[in-house]
């Protein structure tokens, strides 16, 4: 039954078509989309009398081929009378149906006969049957079956791939544990979303430890192997096909991607529209053709002998020409001709590197490059290296690559001459060796006043100048000019959307997120453009870096989700999406949710971290298990904190430091509260207000009267939402002010950060307590609200579902009732119960759900 994982919604659909008595319905999907295990799953029902009639190529060849067992409990001589046969067979079929309704299961209906069709067809007009069929091509069928679909009587049902989280789920049934991202990013691709090819890969990975448990995580250990049962199908697949048909599927297979016009020149126009009609195949508006997205390409290429293999490369090789080929052709040509032995132009090698390191392959880049001779290797192919040695965490390799080159200033193109540029400052901050700031002045000594692409030159220089700063935690040196370069339609728009980023993410570290926040609002749009891999990344990241600083933790998660989704998006894949979702639920006090992808992080990072990003987060893990109250636990992750290996960015170390020193001295809240104000206040003279504020901010959630003194002051001298609201919870709790209080509590929960949001809450009921009068009434009420919403969200054994099953049946009976229409007498008549008594009940029921009537347990009941 695991195969039904995201089909919930279809056999719904399926079991409502059935009951609704007409002529039934029909499943259409490719291969291994699950048709034939849902149509069983919807015909379980014991009110049906089932029979299974299967399609096949070699009974569809006969008349009535695929009803012959059934037709031989029939009196002999029937098959040449079909109105004959029609009748004894429905006869038949009443007569072992015992009263209940007959339903036709037909398994492959686009390869019945058409004598069965019509027999069908025929009990299915007359009401004798209803139908349930499975088809992977409905316009393949008989025309008589067709006729069912467009006449209404049969509802027509499409399955289509999994999504990301279904082939999560499916893999995790699977396996009995929880899948990281990036083992369900490597499934989803090379499956395409197929049911069972994930089913099929899962297992196999699992058996050839490409997938392998850490902690209770199953994580990616290496590349996915297609050596076993996958390759086995993808082989009997193949034989069943004509040979054109195969040679094209082959080809497809191990190319990734070709031109039509260079197919035609190998197999038929009619061939091509044969897999394009079965979906095996896609045709691109490019004019470029493929496999089908639930086709494992993979698997089909490892069940190729290596000849056929060589043979095929070769008639293609003759009338390619790799200059011509699209990213997705060359990358695919370029793997297959390495893999043959054959021999890459510098030019394809360099192409190929590049767009192996943007999908998230930089081994295979490296093995592009060093497929050339190092004296044929041009500038651009060693800025290829760089990148691939960066994404492996091979840094020192990296800028060894970088000082190899000649002089710095060498390159014409101010592209290339800015990624070198780039990757050199990077590298010393990263190493912490050279002196990054002599890098840029000798820089900017080559930007000539005379020349053509000055000033996009200079606009390079600024860009990795305030990434360099900003990176440091050194804000006095960010360059004035970023703003300008975010608003210059004269410059590239790559440029624009990275320095627009950039200038927001220094400007919410600065204390300033209303300006911020107003860069992000005017250029989202171009900041979410259609960018190369490296530069999309780098936006992204310092947009949801911006975001959080900001305190904007609701619109970070937000960003995370649409960044993370399988989609189209190539940033915050695999561990980086964990990472990012991890930091923002643990930052807002969500620690359930935060250690869901922590976790996923954790176990695929213990086995490799090129970025260093496993320090950052074990100490969120650590922090979200102190918020779940197991001090043990959050002691122990804490414990393992290695030192980075390198100097990671300024801001995720700021973050790292503040969670981990409420982890190491949660036992002493004197020590925590003085260590936190002494942060702050070196935080401060840097000038780095929002990480400051959040150090005071923790303080005084954990009762400091000076912080809350001092946080009120500093918030008071930021901008923005987030400054207004600590503003409010320091100066609330200074004065004992319940309506800064409760303006707190309002404003961090619309911003998503349900910690502050119910401790200012909480806060705020104490000091209400025994006050009366309006506007007392009016904040308790508003008070009481955010905590109970607030609470829910924090730990998921605070939800409603969760505490309700800690009632007891009679409890439970009560709530129920409760959250309906009934009045208070129809609940103790129908319970046989005095309104007092179940005003008793009700107070406690109230108490165990966290709720503060029956209007609010409506609410959150439904």
């Amino acid at each position: 039954m695991c195969r039904l994982v995201g089909r919930e919604t279809a056999l719904k659909v399926l079991a409502e078509a059935l009951e609704a008595g007409r002529g039934g319905a029909v499943v259409v999907g490719p291969t291994g989309s699950g048709k034939t295990v849902l149509s069983r799953a919807a015909a379980a029902d014991p009110d049906f009398y089932a029979i299974t009639i299967r399609g096949s190529h070699e009974s569809g060849k006969t008349s009535f081929g695929a009803l012959a067992w059934l037709i031989s409990d029939l009196p002999e001589g029937l098959a040449s009378r079909p109105a004959q046969l029609l009748q004894e067979l429905e006869r038949l079929l009443l007569e072992r149906a015992e009263g209940k309704r007959i339903l036709l299961l037909l398994d492959g209906a686009d390869l019945l006969d058409g004598l069965t069709v019509m027999v069908v067809s025929q009990l299915v007009r007359r009401s004798v049957a209803t139908v349930l069929a499975t088809v992977e091509n409905l316009y393949g069928s008989a025309p008589e079956f067709q006729a069912l679909w467009t006449e209404g009587l049969l509802h027509r049902v499409d399955l289509t791939a999994l999504e990301l989280e279904q082939t999560r789920e499916l893999m995790e049934v699977l396996l009995q544990g929880q899948v990281s991202s990036a083992a369900a990013h490597a499934l989803q691709r090379h499956s395409g979303g197929n049911p069972h090819l994930i089913t099929l890969l899962t297992r196999e990975q699992a058996g050839e430890g490409a997938l392998v448990e850490q902690n209770g995580v199953w994580v990616l250990a290496k590349p996915l192997v297609f050596s076993g049962q996958v390759a086995e199908v993808m082989t009997v697949r193949l034989k069943r096909r004509l040979p054109a048909e195969r040679a094209l599927i082959q080809l497809l297979a191990l190319s990734g991607e070709l031109p039509l016009n260079a197919v035609l020149q190998l197999v038929p126009a009619e061939t091509v529209d044969t897999l394009e009609e079965e979906r095996m195949a896609e045709v691109t508006a490019a004019g470029n053709i493929s496999l089908g997205a639930e086709t494992s390409s993979e698997a089909i290429a490892a069940s190729i002998p290596p000849g056929r293999s060589r043979e095929l490369w070769e008639e293609v090789s003759a009338i390619l020409d790799p200059a011509s080929l699209g990213p997705s052709a060359l990358l695919g040509f370029a793997r297959w001709t390495l893999a043959c032995g054959g021999k890459l132009d510098p030019q394809t090698a360099q192409r190929a590197a590049a767009l192996s390191t943007s999908s998230g392959n930089p081994d295979e880049a490296l093995r592009y490059v060093l497929s050339i001779h190092r004296e044929q290797r041009t500038e651009a192919m060693v800025l290829e290296e760089v990148r691939a040695l960066s994404a492996l965490g091979e840094y020192r390799s990296a800028l060894d690559s970088v000082e190899r080159l000649m002089e710095m200033d060498g390159s014409d193109h101010p592209d290339s001459w800015a990624k070198l540029l780039w990757y050199r400052v990077s590298l010393l901050r990263i190493l912490g060796c050279g002196d990054p700031l002599e890098v840029l002045e000798q820089a900017r000594s080559v930007v000539l006043p005379q020349e053509a692409d000055r000033k996009k030159r200079a606009a390079l220089v600024q860009l990795v100048h305030g990434t360099l700063a900003i990176d440091t935690g050194c804000l006095s040196d960010v360059p004035p000019g970023l703003g300008d370069i975010a608003s210059d339609p004269a410059l590239p728009a790559a440029t624009r959307a990275l320095a627009g980023a950039l200038q927001a993410q220094f400007l919410a570290l600065s204390g300033r997120a209303d300006q911020a926040m107003e860069l992000l609002d005017a250029q989202m749009g171009e900041m979410t453009g259609d960018f190369p891999l490296p530069m999309s990344e780098a936006i992204s990241i310092r947009v949801f870096q911006a975001l959080i600083a900001a305190g904007e933790y609701a619109r970070a998660s937000a960003l995370t989700d649409q960044l993370s989704d399988g989609g189209s998006p190539h940033t915050f894949c695999g561990s980086s999406a964990d990472v990012a979702a991890g930091m923002v639920h643990a930052l807002s006090g969500e620690a359930d949710k935060a250690l869901r992808p922590l976790a996923s992080a954790m176990g695929q990072l213990q086995l490799g971290d090129p970025s260093d990003t496993l320090p950052t987060v074990l100490s969120l893990a650590a922090y979200a298990q102190l918020l779940l109250e197991h001090p043990e636990e959050a002691a122990r992750l804490s414990g393992n904190v290695a030192d980075y290996r390198c100097q990671p960015p300024a801001q995720f170390e700021l973050v790292a430091g503040l969670l981990r020193v409420q982890v190491v001295l949660a036992g002493n809240p004197q020590q925590l509260c003085g260590e936190l104000r002494s942060m702050a206040r070196s935080r401060l003279d840097r000038g780095l207000v929002a990480p400051a504020l959040e150090c005071l901010a923790a303080a005084a959630r954990h009762g400091d009267a000076k912080a809350a003194i001092e946080l009120a002051e500093a918030a008071a001298q930021a901008s923005g939402r987030w400054a207004r609201v600590l503003y409010c919870f320091g100066a609330g709790l200074d004065r004992s002010d319940s309506a800064l209080l409760v303006e707190a509590a309002e404003e961090a929960f619309q911003m998503g950060n349900v910690l502050l949001a119910n401790t200012a809450a909480r806060q705020a009921l104490v000091h209400l307590t025994g006050r009366t009068g309006k506007a007392a009434r009016v904040h308790a009420r508003n008070a009481l609200k955010v905590e109970h919403l607030s609470f829910r969200e924090l730990r998921v054994s605070n939800t409603v579902e969760a505490r309700m099953k800690t009632l007891t049946p009679f409890e439970a009976e009560i709530a129920r009732r409760a959250a309906g229409p009934a009045t208070r007498a129809e609940i103790s008549k129908a319970l046989n119960l005095s309104p007092r008594t179940i005003d008793w009940h009700l107070g406690k029921i109230f108490d165990k759900l966290h709720v503060s009537g029956r209007t609010e347990l409506a609410e959150v009941l439904g």
